[in-house]
């Protein structure tokens, strides 16, 4: 499905948990036995939300003279059993005034 209308889509700030490499070298079966995971966030429009995965974007952009030019930027897939939180965020769409 094309997006018609961006301020349609939910910005959102996604928390995960993802993959962590360890130091490298020797180091205690203990340390290596309780290696973290990496707790990440992303700010975007959730441009898909379906069982498997959510897909969040950073950048979107359409083409002033063909509304059919639209493109989208910054974007990571994030496996829906990864994640620890889904905040939805207000935005503001008012024009911006220089004056």
């Amino acid at each position: 499905d094309m997006i018609e209308d961006i301020q349609k889509v939910p910005m959102v700030r996604v928390t995960w948990l993802d993959a962590r490499d360890t130091e490298t070298g020797w180091i205690d079966i203990k340390k290596v036995m309780d290696a973290p995971l990496a707790k990440c966030q992303e700010v975007g429009w959730m441009v898909t939300n379906n069982s498997e995965k959510i897909v969040i974007m950073r950048s979107f952009s359409v083409c002033p003279e063909d509304k059919e030019d639209v493109s989208g930027g910054g974007a990571i897939a994030i496996p829906k059993s990864w994640i620890v939180n889904i905040e939805y965020l207000k935005v503001s769409y008012e024009q911006r005034s220089d004056s």
